[in-house]
């Protein structure tokens, strides 16, 4: 967490209303942390520096170039900084674009400071998390350079991998896992384009990437045997590809994805007990010879990965039947409240929930838990 000690941390705020550029910028400076302020996308790229851990502000409607579509820019260009959006006018379309493409939040306006506060720790927390990962990569690659060959390379694979055991063992969700999967993948080998797919009902499902498309996730879906990506999954070997990866046979365009000119494709199944679990890609622009240590490394993390994913989907499948259960219950004894207070049978009780969800636009658990409480609320008086 970011505290009032954290001098190096630095926060963007980019908006162009002037009221809140200055709230904000109070805000945080009130709590120890350096704050800029820029009223459009271009004026903070020609102006804003920082050597520490920060984040970025975001406002979705800038002057030229919108929050969002600025957004894209960054992770083409390369560029890591965790974004917290705020918008007035934001719906649900574009806090799913926004945080399929890696941001931390997006808050409505108006928003309480103390949500702004979290996110904005968070955010810089995690721009921390990897400035230090690199560090630390980076001074392992310098160890290894006084080994030779075959024992750096050993040794470098096995740091990596038992760091990315133990970052996966942290992720909680199955989306963490694969966010985790995707960072620590470009971390590693030069890609330009990192795709996870997983198996489900027979068909490859995009779950995760790190590509200039980052609204195509949860919506591309490829058959087994369909292109190089349905290839492995159909055979469970990898597939190389140095250059013209578009000439090869089993390559197939899909009409659901912007193409992109890819030359180089290295491509790896996820495997958990003897069985397919999906399925993830690398891709390059230019022509790229992918390094033995790359190929190998890649096909380890493959059985790696396969065995989280499995972890998470079955910890999220519980968590997922553990909340309709207690859904459930939560449901039965608010119909039990409204049958004994209004003298009406189950299945009315049930339709007056129902209304009421439609009718407040609130999920009907979250219905039955204020009738519970003003249950409660009677029975104290």
């Amino acid at each position: 967490m970011a505290t009032m000690t954290d001098i190096n941390s630095a926060v963007f705020v980019v908006d162009d209303d002037p009221s809140i550029r200055d709230a904000v910028q109070n805000l945080l400076r009130s709590v120890g942390l350096r704050a800029e302020a820029f009223g459009s996308a271009e004026e903070f790229l020609n102006t804003a520096k920082t050597d520490g851990p920060g984040c970025l502000v975001l406002d979705v409607r800038l002057p030229g170039v919108n929050g969002l579509d600025f957004q894209d820019q960054l992770n083409r260009a390369g560029v890591e900084m965790p974004i917290v959006f705020i918008s007035a006018h934001g719906d649900i379309p574009m806090n799913l674009r926004a945080l399929k493409a890696g941001a931390v939040e997006f808050l409505a306006k108006p928003f309480q400071k103390d949500e702004l506060l979290t996110a904005i720790y968070q955010a810089i927390d995690l721009d921390r998390r990897r400035r230090e990962e690199k560090q630390e990569l980076s001074a392992l690659q310098s160890r290894m350079e006084k080994l030779g060959t075959r024992d750096r390379e050993a040794t470098f694979e096995m740091a990596l991998l038992n760091k990315m055991a133990s970052r996966l063992s942290t992720a909680d969700a199955l989306h963490e896992v694969l966010k985790e999967v995707v960072e620590f993948i470009i971390s590693i080998v030069k890609c330009d384009s990192c795709l996870i797919y997983l198996l489900e009902k027979e068909e490859l499902v995009l779950r995760a990437s790190k590509n200039p498309h980052p609204e195509v996730v949860d919506q591309l879906k490829i058959q087994v045997g369909q292109g190089i990506t349905g290839w492995v999954a159909e055979h469970r070997q990898p597939v190389v590809i140095a250059e013209k990866a578009y000439e090869d046979p089993r390559f197939k365009p899909l009409s659901e994805l912007p193409e992109d000119r890819y030359e180089a494709f290295l491509s790896v199944p996820l495997v958990s007990g003897g069985h397919l679990v999906g399925v993830i890609n690398l891709q390059n622009r230019a022509t790229h010879q992918y390094m033995k240590r790359e190929i190998s490394l890649m096909a380890t993390i493959g059985f790696l990965v396969g065995a989280e994913v499995e972890r998470a989907r079955l910890e999220s499948e519980n968590s997922r039947l553990s909340d309709q259960l207690e859904a459930r219950k939560v449901m039965e004894r608010a119909k039990g409240i409204l049958q004994r207070t209004l003298k009406i049978t189950e299945e009315d009780a049930y339709l007056i929930l129902q209304r009421e969800s439609r009718q407040r636009r609130k999920p009907m658990k979250e219905v039955a838990e204020a009738i519970i409480l003003g249950e409660e609320l009677k029975r104290s008086d």
